[in-house]
């Protein structure tokens, strides 16, 4: 640690100012003439506001999407209006990055240094996107330079409250764009060595008091990306991304085995690396792009003895998983329209082994989407868009230790339409209906779940219909107000039921979920605030004992930044979450509520900014999954300096 710090601060002082671009091949957008997109965008400077180091924390603070940390798997995951990860479709510079196996993957591996963006689209998304977007989509922009050479390098430490280090973080970012062609470079580090519990938690057998066992996590992350750009009217990119991570799974804090969860895993290996080329161009106002992708992912999992106090091995697994594919896009205008259309094909393939390297699971599948989406604008004012997706899951592969299955099929189609109005310059209001699907993962369709679960092949696509309501308002200068409501029928969910003393996923699951986000931002001469509130109900329709859990039914996020001098600022957030269920055994269930206070000072001098802050002012006690407490307050210092 210390000689990756001195090395950094030796290249901090070769360093001059700039900013970076959005990498703009890797956005995908309804219409790119007028606002007609319906998301939400967290820029670069947010994620520098919020002190966000990796996405999970940086959605989690948005409206109507909120963060889940599972403690058996040491694994953070975000929901979109009530539904899990597994129904959000996440994606790299318009490239899918979700495991081939569950559709899934630990959001906490994926730092924010290299972002210049994030795109967010709840519910009605482009069909351009391709399969799999039930709950919303989630699309990472990374950075693109704009002058001849520019970069920024960042440093940061965490303490515990007995001002132990605890986390080190550093990050750089290096661009060059010349006449015909750019390169970037981004890298960082995280290491947390450990973080402690709040002073309110009680000790138990399993944890004691202070600091958390099994709580260390390191992640390395690197990118590289070179464009060619030989007219005004084509762009060429290649980019190489490679993550390295591990991490320990902390043990649970229940002592009572009725509802422990306890599991002893570490991952020695979470890695991910991917290679992905990028086209543009123009023929006139026709234009045509196209994205390439391979991704690999490499998994290892160590099960270790029960209630030891050191790590004895019993037996591990391993994923070598891949993903390759691509997507064509063409788009043309014709009279008062804007007509895209587009194919996306992707082959996932998944293979596991036991501790002997014997093969325990071997399976693919092929993925096919083909969309059409129309922009039709009306009036100035006024605009229609229209849009349609064939979605079609072939399995190509299935074979596990206990058998084989029968190669089966599915599809589906997905129309959405959406009306977009400009009441005047400052008022803007909107309604759209989209039909979104989710087919069924790997997982979901063959895990036997450790010996409790049986297969279900048959499995069939999920569906939820999104109807949402928009309108924002510029009520002042300094004060913008921006609310939706929605309302989504989702049916054929999939849920576990016992058969013949087994687990086994089918389609049962008929829900409606309902709720409002309210967002109020502000900007004065000195102060900056932000608000929004997140209210949510979901209804079991087919009045099973079954109940939707981990979603708050209030949320609330505020911040506000003073600048006290021209230099210095201070900053603080709140976040609250009420009225959330948990589930554990025997159908009963927790009520979970927490507050959290964060706050720092900012100091810039120049190209120089200095930070010093506290995390979870307050020392709050809180858990999103039972047995598996946050961390305590913490104390934080960061560097950065831009060139």
């Amino acid at each position: 640690m210390k000689k990756t710090i001195i090395c950094s601060i030796c290249l901090a002082s070769l360093l001059y100012a700039s900013e970076s671009e959005e990498f703009s091949l890797g956005v995908i957008d309804i219409n790119g003439k007028k606002d007609v997109n319906s998301k939400e965008e967290i820029y670069s400077e947010d994620i520098e506001l919020h002190n966000y180091s990796d996405i999970s924390e940086a959605l989690s603070e948005t409206s109507g999407i909120f963060l889940s940390n599972s403690g058996a798997r040491a694994e953070k995951t975000i929901s979109i209006r009530g539904f899990s990860s597994t129904r959000v479709a996440v994606f790299m510079d318009g490239i899918p990055i979700y495991m081939p196996y569950d559709g899934n993957f630990d959001y906490a591996r994926f730092t924010t240094a290299d972002l210049s963006k994030i795109d967010i689209s709840k519910g009605f998304s482009s069909v351009r996107y391709g399969a799999n977007t039930m709950a919303g989509v989630i699309n990472l922009i990374s950075k693109k330079p704009t002058k001849e050479f520019e970069g920024d390098i960042s440093l940061g430490s965490s303490f515990d409250d007995d001002f132990g280090l605890s986390e080190y973080t550093t990050a750089i970012n290096l661009g060059t764009k010349q006449e015909n062609y750019y390169l970037q470079f981004s890298g960082s580090i995280r290491d947390r060595d450990h973080f402690d519990l709040s002073h309110d938690y009680q000790a138990t057998a399993n944890q004691p008091n202070g600091e958390r066992i099994q709580s260390s996590s390191n992640d390395k992350k690197f990118s590289i990306k070179g464009g060619w750009t030989p007219t005004e009217d084509s762009e060429y990119a290649l980019m190489y991304s490679k993550t390295d991570a591990q991490k320990e799974q902390p043990k649970t804090t229940i002592a009572n085995n009725a509802l422990a969860r306890a599991r002893e895993w570490d991952w020695p290996q979470w890695d991910k690396e991917g290679i992905y080329a990028f086209t543009d161009n123009k023929f006139g106002d026709n234009y045509l792009k196209t994205r390439w992708f391979y991704d690999k992912f490499d998994n290892y999992l160590v099960q270790y003895q029960n209630n030891s106090n050191w790590k004895n091995f019993q037996w591990g697994s391993r994923y070598d998983d891949y993903s390759y594919g691509g997507s064509i896009e063409f788009g043309m205008p014709i009279s008062n329209h804007e007509i895209v259309s587009s194919i996306s094909y992707k082959y996932d393939s998944h293979k596991a082994y036991d501790e002997s390297d014997v093969k325990d699971e071997d399976y693919a599948d092929k993925t096919l989407s083909l969309a059409l989406e129309d922009s039709y604008f009306i009036t100035k004012d006024l605009t229609l868009v229209t849009g349609l997706s064939y979605d079609r899951l072939d399995d190509d592969k299935i074979w596990d230790s206990t058998g084989t299955y029968s190669i089966k099929s599915m599809d589906s189609f997905n129309p959405q339409i959406g009306i977009f109005y400009d009441i005047n310059e400052r008022q803007k209001v909107s309604f759209t209906v989209a039909r979104k699907t989710h087919l069924p993962t790997m997982k979901e369709r063959y895990s036997e779940k450790m010996g409790t679960g049986l297969a279900n092949p048959d499995l069939k696509e999920e569906e939820a219909t999104h109807y949402e309501l928009s309108y924002s308002n510029m009520l002042t200068d300094y004060l913008n107000l921006k609310t939706n409501l929605f309302l989504i029928d989702y049916k054929d969910a999939i849920q576990s039921v016992t058969v013949l003393g087994l687990d086994q996923n089918q389609n049962i699951g008929d829900f409606r979920h309902k709720g409002v986000e309210v967002e109020l931002n502000s900007s004065f001469e000195r102060l900056t605030t932000g608000l929004n509130y997140t209210y949510i109900d979901i209804d079991n329709r087919n009045e099973s004992d079954y109940i939707r859990t981990g979603i708050p039914k209030h949320s609330i996020f505020l911040y506000g930044k003073y600048d006290l001098t021209n230099d210095l600022s201070l900053y603080a957030n709140l976040k609250i979450e009420d009225d959330t269920y948990l589930q554990y055994r025997d159908n009963s269930y927790d009520k979970n509520s927490y507050t959290t206070v964060d706050t720092k000072l900012t100091y810039k001098y120049e190209n120089m900014t200095l930070e010093a802050g506290v995390k979870n002012l307050f020392d709050e006690n809180y858990y999103y999954d039972l047995g598996y407490y946050e961390a305590g307050r913490e104390y934080f210092i960061n560097m950065k300096y831009t060139f």
